[in-house]
């Protein structure tokens, strides 16, 4: 396909993702501005941008033209072939029979161990210890296993492409094969870069929906979709709700993640795994089988033998990893806790340089690039949708009714309402959090409720509801009923009212304030002296 065919093909892809985007949700006026002048831009930014990736992947049987993805599932994918393990199996192992070092009773056992998959069989253990003493563990990977007999052996060879690597690598591959009953698309069309995470208030409910939400304009980050789309390593993988719907992969997307990838340079970055309950915990078999697919995929479109070391994208080769300019979208592989990875594939380590990952967005209305949010500065305030968050300033599609500190009336974006305002438990409006007071009932109030509804307890400082005041020393001061209880204050016998224990008698008469005190003792001697 020539490259203004690819173009105006890409540009009908980015039309009817942008057309199924909005099709669930009422909060759809990011994709009603989005202009031809977008459009055109990202579909030619796009297309020349992934030309090293497009070249790599159209080598797949499993690449999707019209898509710009590839696509794995269980015709590319098989279990375990146990023929194929034994024949390579032997074929590593031949040297080490030819020379002496194991016997056929030995390699039939250590084949048979491999060949069996997941059951240890003792016998063949004890063959195994025979060889290679240090080489089985319990719960240890078999390819590891394997691994550290040919190293007893003398026969593992690790020089980068090496014909041992070569065998290994295929005998590994077969021993961790598995067969997947769903579809994971592997892609560079900006479309899918566009709708990677699902529209915000969709009909059918919010899931998989992020700071990268095209249609969320609370959220700066969602420039990523486009900035992701316009550099020259990311791809993404993903799965959607129902692959025979071409709508769900635009609008219903069941797991993402983003990849970078420079062809020859064997450094591959898998980014946070998205999924519909949020991703990351829970979520690292998925995230474990995505890039080894991935990673069979790409070692075999380059004739390399599949053999990758996988670090935290945190760790001691985070260098690996670098921000292009501009870049507005959610670096989440800077963030140890969203467990992103960087692999580095073997015959690749001393070539590898850093991957430039991501760059400048394109402003939905007029094309032109941005960093911050989906609409440059100038289209956001020429949008005739946009309202202004007066907290911070951006623009967004619906703001919220808040007060400030002195009780003016506010209006700001969900995020910053989210972030900087609490809801007082009495009025059901929105202040300052910081402005609220936590009273002893449990509920957080805001001043003029706390004044017109509760009173500061004289003892404890707390705020108390007010129909549990309590007055103590005729009104010289008001407690709550805590206070009341810890022991400081009584309750006179004779008049009824409060106060603390240092204006409190003991008598003969029960608990007396010190006036009943004195009226009953002159009582008492008016009585005696009779």
């Amino acid at each position: 396909m020539e490259i203004n065919e690819l173009i105006e093909l890409t540009e009908k892809n980015i039309d009817e993702a942008l057309r199924d985007y909005a099709r669930h949700t009422d909060q759809d006026s990011v994709m009603d501005d989005a202009s031809s002048e977008f459009i055109e831009n990202m579909a030619r930014d796009a297309v020349e941008a992934k030309t090293k990736l497009r070249e790599l992947f159209r080598k797949s049987p499993v690449w999707d033209e019209n898509l710009q993805a590839l696509v794995i599932n269980g015709t590319r994918t098989h279990d375990p072939d146990v023929a194929l393990i034994s024949e390579l199996g032997r074929d590593i192992l031949r040297p080490a029979f030819r020379d002496g070092k194991i016997t056929d009773v030995q390699e039939d056992a250590i084949i048979n161990f491999f060949t069996m998959l997941n059951e240890d069989n003792p016998a063949y253990i004890e063959k195994i210890n025979e060889v290679a003493p240090k080489a089985y563990a319990a719960g240890k990977k078999r390819s590891r296993v394997f691994k550290s007999i040919c190293t007893a052996l003398g026969i593992a060879d690790e020089t980068a492409g090496s014909e041992f690597q070569r065998l290994y690598a295929q005998f590994a591959d077969e021993l961790s094969a598995k067969r997947i009953g769903f579809k994971l698309f592997v892609s560079i069309n900006p479309a899918h870069f566009i709708t990677m995470s699902n529209p915000k208030s969709d009909h059918r409910g919010n899931t998989l929906t992020s700071c990268h939400s095209f249609n969320s304009t609370e959220y700066n980050y969602n420039n990523g979709c486009t900035g992701y789309a316009r550099d020259e390593v990311s791809f993404i993988a993903f799965t959607a709700a129902d692959p025979k719907d071409p709508e769900t992969l635009n609008n219903r997307k069941t797991t993402r993640q983003v990849y970078a990838y420079e062809p020859g340079n064997g450094v591959l970055l898998q980014s946070r795994l998205y999924n519909t309950s949020g991703g990351t915990r829970g979520a690292q078999e998925e995230s474990k089988l995505y890039r080894d697919l991935i990673q069979r995929e790409i070692s075999a479109l380059e004739g390399a033998p599949n053999l990758w070391k996988t670090f935290g994208s945190t760790g001691e080769y985070s260098y690996l990893l670098k921000v292009g300019d501009g870049f507005g979208g959610y670096p989440d592989w800077q963030y140890s806790e969203f467990d992103a990875k960087v692999s580095i594939r073997n015959d690749c380590s001393e070539t590898k340089h850093p991957l430039i990952i991501g760059r400048y967005g394109r402003c939905v209305c007029c094309g032109y690039e941005t960093s911050d949010g989906v609409y440059c500065d100038d289209c956001k305030r020429e949008s005739s949708d946009c309202e202004t968050c007066d907290e911070c300033g951006e623009c967004c599609d619906e703001t919220y009714h808040v007060y400030d500190r002195r009780g003016n009336d506010q209006y700001v974006c969900e995020s910053c309402r989210d972030e900087y305002y609490s809801c007082c438990d009495r009025c059901d409006e929105y202040y300052p959090s910081d402005s609220l007071t936590h009273c002893t009932d449990g509920n957080y109030v805001c001043e003029n409720c706390r004044d017109n509804y509760y009173f500061q307890c004289d003892d404890c400082g707390e705020w108390a509801p007010e129909d549990e005041r309590i007055s103590v020393n005729d009104d010289e001061a008001y407690i709550c009923s805590d206070c009341y209880g810890n022991g400081d204050y009584w309750t006179c016998e004779d008049c009824g009212h409060v106060y603390s224990s240092d204006h409190m008698h003991s008598t003969e008469f029960g608990e007396l304030c010190d006036d009943c005190y004195e009226r009953k003792m002159g009582e008492k001697e008016e009585d005696e002296a009779v």
